[in-house]
């Protein structure tokens, strides 16, 4: 742990000369993500001389051996877009005069450190610039889903330009980041029933069948295959949810989104990530009210985003695509929220600790939330209303 302070005391002072601080003072604090983050430790800081202050938010790297060995590759996954895949995001947007508005809003990126152990990413301050994360103890609204399809729409549009562009490289990409979780792995195996139970135990009681059934016949393999299989592979987020945005409400009532934690890089079908968002950030009521509407929405502004990058929806990733991928992945969303649900809305107070120690077991949660129960029952309803859960 010395090595590392110093690493990145070391990575903040290269920071603050390639800014032009010259007779400078560093104030680091740690700061919470509120049960957010299990990666890493989160600091904010500053680099003040005289009237100018640069405002810095920094992860340093914090997880067990177990887990680093089931996550091997979320640092490096980070600090490569960073350092490769976000500039060449930027260049063919420029290439294809995108205007500022219209681009993949992403934090700015000042260093890192990508040593084993010792890794560390520097990026803007978005709560010093007027940005917060969403509450994620309450559903989402539709100006915040709005804004946050949007964004991912962008990031998908970027990923199809990025395979026409260089083709080659971006298969070589894909290869590195495709879905690679050892679902069969002991500790996998034990994290997934003990959420199964807790489900089963959580739901009421006309529908304890019906979801116990289901994982009866619950077939893990063809779980992983979701993630691997589309018919137009994307580079997608993999983790999207609003704990992994952050947003500022502008006073015309409209969302600004800024997509962080891009740690979880994966390849895939992009409705994967639609369906993540959906269900990890969305309450029975919103979907009732607005599925449909943001799935039309989503659709939009992919079709649009493809357009600006001179892709041709019909031959990339058409209506037909998207709702066939929608039809045959939507039991992902049952199976996700049964698996993050709990650790989504937990109580800061339970959240697992952020340490060395933390390994998949950690997220075996002993105590779940009454938010849990009310967001678990949602999802089973919606899903015997689809006809997916059955006697």
């Amino acid at each position: 742990m010395e090595n590392l302070a110093k690493s990145f005391k070391d990575l903040l002072d290269e920071i603050a000369k390639e800014q032009k601080f010259v007779n400078y003072n560093l104030d680091v604090k740690e700061i919470s993500s509120g049960g957010a983050n299990y990666t890493s430790k989160l600091f904010a800081v500053s680099v003040t001389e005289g009237s100018r202050t640069l405002r810095l938010f920094c992860k340093v790297a914090v997880i067990g051996e177990q887990m680093r060995a089931q996550l091997a590759k979320i640092y490096e996954t980070e600090h490569f877009f960073y350092t490769k895949l976000g500039k060449t995001y930027r260049t063919i947007e420029d290439q294809c005069g995108i205007p500022t508005k219209l681009r993949l809003n992403v934090s700015k990126y000042y260093g890192s450190i990508n040593k084993l152990k010792e890794e560390v990413m520097v990026l803007e301050d978005l709560v010093a610039a007027g940005y917060k994360a969403y509450d994620r103890f309450k559903s989402i609204d539709w100006p915040y889903a709005h804004a946050a399809t949007r964004e991912l729409a962008k990031l998908h549009a970027c990923s199809w330009a990025y395979a026409k562009q260089d083709p080659e490289e971006f298969e070589d990409v894909m290869k590195n980041v495709m879905f690679d979780v050892d679902m069969n792995n002991e500790n996998m195996q034990i994290f997934m029933t003990s959420m199964t139970n807790k489900a089963i135990e959580a739901v009421h009681d006309e529908n304890k069948n019906k979801l116990k059934k289901y994982f009866e016949s619950f077939d893990v393999e063809s779980y992983a295959d979701t993630f691997k299989r589309s018919r137009r592979l994307v580079l997608g987020h993999g983790d999207f949810r609003p704990s992994n945005l952050m947003h500022k409400n502008l006073d015309d009532g409209s969302v600004v989104i800024k997509v962080v934690d891009l740690q979880t890089l994966q390849g895939g079908s992009p409705v994967t990530d639609l369906i993540y968002f959906i269900f990890t950030g969305s309450d029975e009521k919103f979907r009732a009210r607005y599925y449909d509407k943001l799935l039309d929405h989503y659709y939009s502004e992919l079709s649009a985003a493809m357009k600006r990058l001179h892709l041709n929806p019909e031959k990339t990733f058409s209506q037909e695509d998207f709702e066939h991928e929608m039809k045959e992945k939507l039991p992902f969303g049952l199976v996700l929220a049964v698996f993050t649900l709990p650790i989504v809305t937990i109580d800061s107070e339970n959240a697992p600790q952020v340490d060395e120690s933390l390994d998949i077991t950690k997220f075996n949660v002993e105590k779940t939330s009454d938010l849990y129960a009310e967001r678990l029952n949602g999802v089973v309803n919606d899903y015997v209303k689809w006809g997916i859960l059955k006697d």
